[in-house]
């Protein structure tokens, strides 16, 4: 055991702060699972990490403002176009997306094919657990086929089967995990999830930093 938690901490861990998510609860979540985390904006201090995970909760067109103004939009490109890992959660990952059209017509950072719609003309929102669908059985993602993860959210991802993981379905079937080279987003909360999200957490961190 004493040798897992030392490897575990090798890994060194950015959380972005762009002023629209819940990075405390992240980073408490992977503080707990032995890794070494800090909430940044300093692109000096994120190049050093292993991994950099976008959370976010909020509305897409204030949040792709706020990575403007931070010019962070330029330096996450690079960060991609480099093969390094990036992990979004939430509006994280839908930021990922080609657009959106929450509160009008908005570019995404385009990393992840697809577009983020409604989940339904009635603007439902989808509050609480639900199950995952995996679609690769081969994958490390089978074990998590079937269980729940929390959830929280009105707009979601619309792709192709190319680049979807996993879906789930609420009103309609969405895409949970999507996933392009080293850039992968989950429409759900692992840091809420309780002992399945922490269990997801550490596995697909050591997947995206050992080249997923």
């Amino acid at each position: 055991m004493q040798s897992r938690i030392w490897t575990l901490k090798r890994i060194k861990i950015a959380i972005l702060d762009y002023e629209v998510g819940n990075h405390a609860s992240v980073k408490a979540c992977l503080d707990k699972l032995g890794f070494i985390v800090q909430i940044t904006s300093d692109v000096s201090e994120i190049k050093v990490s292993d991994l950099l995970i976008m959370p976010g909760v909020g509305a897409f067109p204030v949040a792709i403002q706020s990575l403007v103004k931070k010019n962070l939009n330029h330096f996450l490109n690079e960060w991609v176009l480099d093969g390094r890992p990036l992990f979004g959660i939430c509006l994280g990952m839908q930021l990922f997306a080609n657009s959106s059209t929450e509160i009008g017509f908005h570019e995404g950072l385009g990393f992840i094919q697809g577009n983020v719609t409604q989940l339904s003309k009635n603007n439902d929102f989808h509050i609480g657990w639900n199950q995952l669908s995996i679609r690769e059985a081969n994958s490390f993602l089978s074990e998590f086929d079937g269980l729940d993860f929390y959830f929280n959210h009105s707009f979601a991802y619309e792709s192709d089967s190319d680049v979807s993981l996993a879906t789930t379905k609420y009103v309609r079937e969405f895409p949970s995990i999507v996933k392009h080279g080293q850039v992968i987003g989950v429409q759900f909360h692992p840091e809420k999830s309780q002992n399945v999200g922490k269990e997801f957490f550490s596995k697909i961190v050591k997947e995206l930093v050992n080249g997923f």
